[in-house]
């Protein structure tokens, strides 16, 4: 009898929606998944947003919270990292709101740096990828809460800009306007760092 080939599981098994499924079906290995595969973007991204890790880690803990008993509300023309994300800006915005700290954001936490894989940098790229995250970290701190939430929401969750205008009740022109003034103001942040 010929040997047949082994057929890789498809690629809907793995889908944040399929997870989902199978977690709301009673598999908590699929809930583990998706945290395992959210945790980094969702963490930095809240960071950075809140400026105070003890406030993202609370925000981290009640987003996952969230999805939990929320769970049977979710319908999966939502798409899951949308819905994941946007709890998470809800709560952080009012998490701000409270304790009316919107407009002055600092992060002077380290760990809050975006993370890199770790390939064996020399010291002096290290050194290096260190200032810029700090420079890049401290440009964020200046940046207006409008343009640094759509930034963030972009650059942590890789959603489209059509789903953060959504997300944040602006039009879309008004999103993209807020990513390229937030790019503008990044980038001159950063010129006048050197």
């Amino acid at each position: 009898m010929p040997r047949q080939p082994l057929i890789p599981p498809t690629d809907v098994e793995s889908t944040d929606d399929a997870l989902f499924e199978r977690y709301r079906g009673g598999d908590t290995a699929a809930f583990e998944r998706l945290l395992a595969r959210h945790q980094s973007a969702l963490f930095g991204f809240l960071a950075r947003l809140a400026g105070d890790r003890a406030l993202a880690e609370d925000l981290f803990q009640e987003t996952w919270l969230r999805v939990v008993r929320e769970a049977g509300r979710y319908r999966a023309e939502q798409k899951f990292n949308r819905w994941l994300f946007t709890i998470a800006n809800r709560l952080a915005i009012d998490a701000l709101r409270r304790r009316k700290r919107w407009a002055s954001v600092s992060v002077d936490d380290e760990e809050a740096a975006v993370q890199l894989p770790d390939r064996g940098p020399s010291a002096a790229d290290e050194t290096a990828r260190r200032q810029t995250m700090g420079r890049i970290e401290a440009a964020l701190a200046t940046m207006q809460p409008a343009l640094r939430q759509v930034f963030l929401l972009r650059e942590n969750s890789g959603l489209s800009f059509k789903e953060i205008a959504a997300m944040t009740g602006a039009p879309l022109g008004t999103a993209l306007w807020r990513m390229s003034a937030a790019l503008k103001h990044l980038r001159k942040e950063l010129q006048t760092m050197e």
